[in-house]
């Protein structure tokens, strides 16, 4: 009951609250260039996660060598 009161509160400040600040957001080169490295990720991620999910099968099931 906490935790949904929590959620629920986050909603309803991001939807239904007016906005404090009206200032743009802004971003400098380096930052739009990371963002849109981590959108490709996960946009490729999303949409052929097999590669991934074979290199961490092999991962696991290679014998440990100490």
């Amino acid at each position: 009951m906490i935790g949904a009161f929590y959620y629920i509160r986050i909603v309803k400040l991001m939807y239904f609250d007016d906005p404090q600040d009206m200032s743009p957001i802004e971003a400098d080169r380096s930052m739009r260039f990371m963002l849109s490295l981590n959108g490709l990720a996960v946009l490729v991620l999303g949409v052929v996660p097999g590669w991934l999910f074979n290199l961490v099968a092999q991962t696991c099931a290679a014998p440990r060598t100490r």
